[in-house]
């Protein structure tokens, strides 16, 4: 766990020096400024394409970021003009021109020849915003003094030059151009390819195992933002845009749209993978807080209406809200992956706190934005963590493998080495038939003895409880059994319920019940205020340890109970069923996913997982614990009673009172298997809610 989140942390602050350090120093100026042109300032500007030169007007330079504020209702063309002359060192040579980032469409003349443009004006408006600006101006058309360069810029809601342009030697011109275009389109271009890579990767992982829910939801994590950052590099992929789709819609799906999905499928991965629960009516709103800011996007008139929506992106803040405590939640009930996701996400957190910083506050417009590099750091971390623990748990299972094959090899050398010494021993010595009578009956005598001991540790008769009517049958096959039962009250108020069933048969099996018997009694009070599914591990583990080298574990159903509330943990045992008294029908208790399985009891050193089903009761319900005698006892044709038969059973007992229920059950139980032996211990529970008010 330490050593995954120093390489976490590792990586993190690494990038981020890297990162910031780069992009710092990228985007000064260079040092000699007699090799360049500085096009940040003197610019002058009009509204009317046929405007005299005497009709251009100053502004104030900061506003080359907001263009769209010299536009009337911000829809419309603007004429940027400048004049500059050549220094000695770049004269009589091609020059190039960068103007870095400009939106949403240009083109440039210098000296009244066009030199370049990039983006389309309506009826097709495509904006190229994160295209670098590069163009060449041919020496032919220079002056060796004044030169006059102008920019036609189509404005709609957004209008901008967000860099530092300027005119200098083509390679150095080239060279900015490309430096922006790699930190603002083509990197993201990089991590969109490695995200869909990832994505079917994944994909390929939940199609071979579809319990691991995670991989499809980390997929679709990377496929959603695979798409996302399209907005960043669709320039460096004209094929696919532009003429097949038109700007509005592409910055409603992808721009707009996109970051709810992102966000929604983040919270859902989330939730799975810190193993906590959420309930139907958290989820639906979830669910709102997507779909209605989506909807509300998908029905913008035009771009500047589009643009008037970002208020939409307010309604992000609750989810990431949600998330932020469903992580706080998993750190309390020390989650030991919360602390690992936690740091996973810190990169999203401090990009998105230097663009703040840099782009609102500094108003530095040059530095790229690298939220979305932050993200896709995350995205590295996430992927480590799932790869971490893929191995973790390929390593359990190889040494559980490893440790029952040696159980399995021991064991066979303990027979063949008994095997040996019986045959030794029969050979040797022939028992009188006193002798063996003798034995018997010694045997007989600890058998009893053990089944009086085990028998004083259960209830032989239960308070009338209030608000539950409840109702057992014990019936060991042998003197001692594998099956043990408690009730957990406080006078006649009902506190919990457990049945348990030990493996193996015989002695050793008995004293293995009364042990697990103690420690789950003490442990239930003990916990009381944990979390239920810490009461049951503290219980796997107080039992694993105290029986030592013991090879018997235990499945069995807890139950806590305040009220109509009931906490349920299945531990590896057959199913629990409730029948409703509203419509009489029965129903499985389990966990809604089918991969969250728990573990079973006192399995040696292998950690355990286990996961509470929690319901409530309403007035006449009633609930059914049985041990596998009563659905895997078979009839003379070899049949099982089954889960099923049991639940329609219960169906049929119709209303009436737990007793009647459980008559009626082990009726239809007795019949069934009717000429057949049962070789199993036979433990039913019925437990009906009747409320005194």
């Amino acid at each position: 766990m330490k050593s995954e989140l120093l390489k976490i942390k590792c990586l993190t602050v690494s990038f981020m020096l890297v990162l910031v350090s780069t992009l710092f120093f990228s985007s000064c100026k260079t040092s000699n400024p007699d090799a360049k042109i500085d096009l940040t300032t003197g610019w002058t500007y009009t509204l009317d394409e046929n405007a005299k030169p005497e009709d251009y007007v100053a502004f104030d330079n900061s506003i080359l970021g907001n263009l769209e504020t010299l536009v009337p209702e911000q829809y419309g063309f603007i004429w940027l003009k400048k004049t500059f002359t050549i220094p000695e060192s770049l004269k009589n040579q091609n020059l190039g021109v960068y103007f870095g980032r400009i939106s949403i469409a240009d083109e440039t003349y210098v000296n009244g020849a066009f030199i370049g443009g990039e983006g389309t004006c309506p009826p097709n408006e495509f904006s190229a915003w994160n295209t670098a600006r590069f163009y060449t101006i041919p020496e032919a058309i220079l002056n060796s003094g004044s030169n006059e360069i102008l920019v036609k810029i189509w404005v709609d809601a957004e209008g901008s030059i967000v860099s530092n342009p300027f005119i200098s030697t083509i390679p150095v011109a080239r060279k900015a151009a490309s430096r922006e275009a790699f930190w603002n389109s083509k990197i993201n271009l990089i991590f969109a390819f490695i995200m869909v890579v990832i994505a079917c990767y994944h994909l390929m992982l939940y199609f071979k195992n579809r319990n691991e829910k995670e991989n499809l939801m980390f997929a679709l994590i990377n496929l959603l933002s695979a798409l996302y950052l399209s907005v960043f590099f669709y320039g460096e992929l004209s094929f696919a845009f532009g003429t097949h789709v038109s700007f509005l819609v592409f910055q409603k799906i992808f721009s707009n749209s996109m970051p709810f999905f992102i966000c929604y499928m983040v919270i859902s991965f989330i939730i799975s993978f810190v193993h906590s629960s959420e309930k139907k009516g958290v989820k639906y709103i979830r669910l709102g807080f997507l779909i209605i800011p989506v909807v509300i996007v998908l029905f913008a008139q035009d771009y500047r209406v589009l643009r008037a929506m970002r208020w939409t992106f307010m309604m992000l803040i609750p989810p990431m809200i949600y998330l932020i405590c469903i992580i706080i939640r998993a750190l309390v009930k020390k989650e030991k992956d919360a602390v690992t996701l936690l740091f996973g996400f810190s990169p999203l957190l401090g990009t998105f706190l230097i663009d703040i910083i840099v782009h609102n506050i500094l108003k530095n417009y040059s530095f790229p934005y690298i939220t979305s590099i932050g993200w896709q750091l995350v995205i590295v971390s996430l992927l480590f963590i799932l790869a971490n623990r893929f191995v973790k748990s390929r390593r359990q299972v190889e040494e559980l493998n490893r440790t029952l094959e040696n159980k399995v090899e021991a064991r066979t050398r303990e027979l063949s080495l008994s095997n040996s010494k019986l045959s030794e021993a029969n050979s040797q010595l022939e028992l009188t038939n006193n002798q063996l009578t003798e034995a018997k009956k010694k045997a007989d005598r600890d058998l009893k003895l053990a089944a009086n001991v085990q028998n004083s540790f259960f209830n032989p008769s239960l308070p009338n409880f209030k608000n539950w009517d409840v109702v057992y049958k014990f019936k060991p096959a042998a003197g001692v059994s594998g099956d043990f039962y408690d009730f957990f009250h406080n006078g006649t108020d009902l506190q919990g319920v457990g049945l348990f069933d030990v493996s193996g048969h015989g002695i050793a099996s008995g004293l293995v019940t009364m042990l697990a018997k103690t420690v789950i009694d003490r442990k239930f009070r003990e916990c009381a205020n944990l979390p239920f599914s810490r009461v049951v591990s503290e219980i796997d583990r107080q039992i694993t340890e105290d029986k030592g080298d013991i090879e018997n574990y235990l499945t069995g159903v807890l139950l806590r109970i305040e009220g109509n509330q009931v906490e349920l943990i299945n531990a590896g045992h057959p199913k629990v069923f409730i029948r409703t008294a509203k419509n009489g029908r029965c129903y499985p208790v389990e966990p809604k996913e089918t991969s969250e399985k728990n573990g079973i009891i006192g399995f040696g050193d292998i950690k355990q997982e286990f996961r509470a089903v929690k319901f409530k009761m309403q007035k006449g319900d009633s609930i059914i614990l049985y041990t596998d005698c009563l659905n895997e006892s078979v009839n003379k044709n070899g049949e099982q009673f089954t889960e099923e038969r049991i639940a329609a059973a219960l169906e049929d007992a119709g209303i009436g009172s737990a007793k009647s229920k459980l008559d009626y059950v082990l009726n239809r139980f007795y019949k069934f298997t009717e000429g057949s032996e049962i070789k199993d211990d036979l433990t039913v529970i019925v437990l009906q809610y009747n409320p005194q008010n």
